[in-house]
Parts: C-alpha cells; sequence; structure tokens
C-alpha cells in the first residue's frame, strides 16, 4: 500500500503543469511593456532597453522578442492589474533574479532620460507583488544607475 501510494504522489508530481520558458518571458515583458506605457508615451529608447534586456535574459533573437513584446502588449491591454505578470515571475525566478528584473524595470523607466513619477510608482508596485523589500527595491533603483 505504501508503494502504491509513494507511486500516486509521484504521478501527481510529475503531472503538474510547469511554468514553461516562454510564459516567463511573457510575463517578464508585459511588466516592461507595462513600464513603457506608463507615462502615457511610447519613446524608442524604452522600446530598445526592452529589446535588449529581453534579448539578454531570454536568449531572443530579433524577431522572437519582437513577438513576445507584442503579445506583451496585447496582454497589457486586457490586464486589469500586474498580479498575472508578477505572480509567474515570482514562481519562476529567484529573489535575485526577481531584484535584477526590478533593476531592468528601472532601466526602461529611465531610457527615455526621465522617469515619470508614475513609471515609478508602478515599479514600486511591481516591486510589492514581486515580495521585494524596499531595500531591494533601492538596490535595483542602484543597480539601473538611478
Amino acid at each position: 500500500m505504501l508503494t502504491t501510494l509513494k507511486q500516486l504522489w509521484q504521478q501527481a508530481v510529475e503531472s503538474k503543469p510547469r511554468k514553461a520558458p516562454h510564459d516567463l518571458a511573457l510575463a517578464v515583458a508585459g511588466l516592461m511593456v507595462e513600464v513603457m506605457r506608463m507615462d502615457g508615451h511610447l519613446h524608442e529608447a524604452e522600446r530598445a532597453t526592452i529589446i535588449g534586456a529581453l534579448q539578454a535574459r531570454f536568449d531572443l533573437d530579433a524577431e522572437e522578442v519582437e513577438q513576445l513584446i507584442a503579445r506583451a502588449s496585447s496582454k497589457v491591454e486586457l490586464a486589469l492589474d500586474m498580479h498575472q505578470f508578477t505572480s509567474v515571475v515570482v514562481k519562476g525566478f529567484s529573489t535575485e533574479e526577481r531584484v535584477a528584473i526590478l533593476a531592468e524595470l528601472w532601466a526602461v523607466a529611465q531610457a527615455d532620460g526621465h522617469v515619470d513619477p508614475y513609471e515609478e510608482q508602478l515599479i514600486r508596485r511591481a516591486a510589492e507583488l514581486l515580495g521585494l523589500h524596499h531595500t531591494q527595491f533601492i538596490e535595483a533603483k542602484i543597480q539601473a544607475g538611478i
């Protein structure tokens, strides 16, 4: 009987749906697109920063990144809040990686030469939803050179 229970447990563990890497990439891209759109202006410098960050983080080529940004933009349009993105990031990345992602969000916000107060507010909220402390929020800001 114990063996049967172990087998059932193992099957249940193996059958759990896991987040695919593209789900993680879509979630991170969604957060970045949301930051880019927050100030009401879609600056090319912000878009270029997003492209570079996604290529580096997920080892994607230019076409894959463009498709990812398009999908993320569609998701952001339909999203009621950031939780659908941040919850995937929390489950898929370590604390250190989440701090690095937050630094990438800061980099997107400052790419146009100015961090809008709405962008800062969004990043602060993202930090909370990512389960990061205020010190990690500041650490990410420093990493981004702000």
